[in-house]
């Protein structure tokens, strides 16, 4: 036992390379050797991933995808395929935990894995970050990179340094070689605005800052100091959390026109329902409160929700919820810039589904799933029959928690039409 309890720890940090580019990769061959850039292509969208030829070009996630599209016109843009992803995803979670149950899924395409008790009897943590690697590789033909360390702030930066499709471990001994010439901004977690202020006060390196004086960092950056001396100095005791409970799941839409025609706004209510629902049903999830999010030309933002009758996870019960809370606006509207629908207080479905009096309703919900295995395999083949007859608008997915799938803004004024725009 006291052995056991001095065994180091070996947290792994696996992180998928340019994911969106290579699931789009992955099932389109045609575009494995091209330029490629996943994200709509609109005037208010922005990039959700680019190949990495591109990004040495400058193009990066989170860019306009406009401005992407000057520095490298002859890429492709491809429209992201979120129910791929999730399935990717699925197959990728499930190949660690083969590995061991200890994994922490913080996003579509990472997660952290405590390596401690598994490494016994199957080689170094390097051979067996190799056949992390392979077994992912078999399982959904994807490249990952595996970051290896004493702890999580340490594996992260292992994996970034892995990448792409490699592996790079930082063992104890090695810790302080690798963090103190490290230049501060490259500190997983400090961004340019705090690491502006440390080089303003003599801290350029991660060095520098781990043999600082607390109080001396805390003129600097006040209640964070602390922490980031900590990390500094590659402390970080923070466990692997097997579970990650969301706390919400979320579609947004920005208009490339500001819209005041309350059909319009009904449809892509309706649209962005069914986008939620499908997500909360591949996460086993129901909730309890539907969330409306408006936003005005001026960028003003509301927020309303109502509590549900029972949790749900079926689409047309959403977008009712979100319609009422429209129409309870003050009418008429200003012109609305940005429209979204959110699921809140969700729990695991089978603790709270309940059979529905009204038949119609269970199989509408039926429905929707065939709809869901449809759609995740062939990239939003199928549309609810009420958007039919006009261009529906791409979505942007949002998760509650700070572990969320990376956004994309979309255009498109009017929802719904069957297959791809």
């Amino acid at each position: 036992m006291e052995s056991q309890r001095r065994r180091p720890r070996v947290i792994a940090h696996v992180d998928m390379d340019a994911f969106y580019v290579s699931a789009e990769r992955l099932d389109r061959p045609q575009w494995r050797q091209r330029p490629l850039i996943v994200g709509h292509d609109g005037p208010r969208s922005v990039v959700l991933s680019a190949s990495y030829d591109l990004r040495a070009l400058g193009v990066h996630s989170s860019q306009p995808v406009a401005q992407a599209k000057r520095l490298a016109p002859h890429a492709v843009v491809a429209e992201p395929r979120h129910a791929r992803y999730q399935e990717l995803s699925a197959g990728i979670m499930a190949t660690l935990r083969q590995v061991t149950p200890l994994v922490e899924q913080v996003s579509v395409d990472e997660a952290y894995l405590d390596l401690s008790g598994a490494l016994r009897g199957r080689g170094t943590p390097e051979e067996l970050a190799a056949r992390i690697r392979e077994g992912i590789r078999s399982a959904v033909g994807l490249p990952a990179s595996v970051g290896l360390a004493p702890n999580k702030f340490l594996a992260k930066m292992a994996s970034g340094e892995a990448k792409p499709d490699g592996v790079f471990s930082i063992p104890p001994n090695r810790v302080r070689e690798f963090l103190d010439p490290l230049p501060i901004a490259e500190l997983f977690g400090v961004g340019e605005a705090t690491a502006r202020s440390l080089r303003l006060a003599g801290y350029s390196t991660a060095g520098q800052l781990a043999a600082a004086h607390p109080e001396d960092v805390a003129k600097v950056l006040g209640q964070g100091a602390m922490k980031l001396a900590l990390l500094a100095r590659g402390v970080d005791d923070r466990p692997v959390v097997t579970e990650r409970e969301e706390k919400s799941l979320g579609a947004e839409h920005t208009f490339s026109t500001d819209v005041r025609d309350l059909a319009t706004l009904e449809r892509t209510l309706l649209w962005l329902a069914h986008r939620v629902a499908e997500r909360a049903r591949a996460a086993d999830r129901l909730g309890e409160v539907v969330a409306l999010k408006i936003r005005w030309e001026d960028f003003t933002t509301h927020s309303r929700q109502r509590r549900l009758d029972r949790p749900s996870d079926a689409a047309a019960e959403l977008a009712a919820a979100a319609s009422s809370l429209l129409h309870a606006l003050p009418q008429p509207l200003p012109p609305v810039r940005l429209i979204g629908v959110r699921l809140d207080s969700l729990t695991p479905a089978g603790a709270g589904l309940q059979l529905s009096l009204d038949p119609t309703q269970d199989a509408r919900r039926d429905a929707e799933e065939t709809m869901d295995r449809i759609n995740a395999r062939f990239a939003g083949a199928l549309s609810p029959a009420s958007l039919l007859g006009s261009a529906r608008p791409r979505r942007r997915i949002e998760r509650g928690d700070e572990s969320g799938t990376a956004a994309h803004e979309t255009p498109g004024n009017s929802p719904g039409a069957q297959g791809r725009g």
